[in-house]
């Protein structure tokens, strides 16, 4: 499958790569531009003399309140910004995906307060829930590295038994690795589900998401991991400019293929059907 994704995905970057990139681009810029520009200005508020002045003549405490719900607020919209960005540049992918000619303009369609707050919540109960499995996932190798280094540092121990620690460190780390990139990939869904139905709930987007990507996701993992040595490629051999988009691309085209493939196949007949019979449904 991840084979076949990729060939699809070069195909539909034909000509599109420079758009793509763009989109992109502009997208960064504007994230980190408007990031920047908030600790900027929460920065200088905070040494104007103007602020020192009210120190003086009001209560510290009061305006320190002031000032941290100024923060939280100015925050709030940061996220915002950037969520409705990040849902509008997945649709235009999503969009190129499936062979539609997606127009520059579709980047700021979720900007509208409405569309913006949707993907903030969608993105912000996301990672929280990829943080909870990390925290349950991360935390048993975690502790079987500080009891090794209690003991290597508070007892003699042999060399055989510490190594032999060290490996199932190791050990545990890769299995609590590949089972996150599996929640991850569980998750991944959702966004693409929120920029096509401007309706759905955030619960349904993810509901939608966990129930659609089951049975794939060994190939999402797999497919995540191959883009890996392209994203190092572009450092030295391939530019970054068809890279990224060749990378968000792909992993739109793989939302779409097992989506498609979910509806479209029989309950319980896996993407191995397709390709057996040669990508015909």
């Amino acid at each position: 499958m991840s084979g076949f994704i990729k060939i699809k995905s070069k195909a539909l970057l034909l000509d599109n790569t420079l758009k793509l990139f763009f989109v992109t681009f502009v997208s960064f810029i504007l994230k980190s531009g408007t990031t920047i520009l908030t600790i900027l200005c929460a920065h200088f508020i905070l040494v104007s003399d103007i602020f020192q002045s009210l120190l003086i003549e009001y209560n510290s405490l009061l305006v320190y309140f002031i000032y941290s719900l100024f923060v939280v607020i100015a925050f709030f919209l940061l996220f915002m910004f950037i969520s409705g960005l990040k849902t509008g540049e997945k649709a235009i992918y999503f969009m190129q995906s499936k062979g539609s000619n997606a127009k520059f303009k579709y980047l700021f369609i979720f900007l509208r307060p409405s569309q913006s707050f949707r993907s903030f919540l969608l993105y912000t109960k996301i990672c929280l829930l990829k943080l909870l499995w990390g925290l349950f996932l991360y935390l048993p190798p975690c502790f079987c590295l500080v009891l090794a280094l209690y003991l290597y540092f508070s007892t003699v121990i042999y060399t055989t038994v510490f190594l032999t620690l060290i490996f199932g460190i190791v050990f545990l780390t890769s299995i609590s690795c590949f089972y996150y990139n599996c929640i991850s990939v569980r998750y991944s869904f959702a966004p693409y589900y929120l920029c096509t139905d401007l309706s759905i709930s955030v619960k349904d987007a993810i509901n939608k998401s966990i129930n659609n990507s089951d049975g794939f996701i060994k190939d999402g993992v797999y497919l995540k991991s191959s883009m890996l040595l392209w994203l190092l490629s572009c450092i030295l051999i391939i530019p970054v400019f068809y890279v990224v988009p060749f990378k968000k691309l792909t992993t739109a085209k793989y939302i779409t293929f097992c989506d498609g493939l979910h509806y479209a196949l029989p309950q319980g007949i896996k993407a191995q059907t397709f390709i057996k019979n040669n990508g015909i449904i």
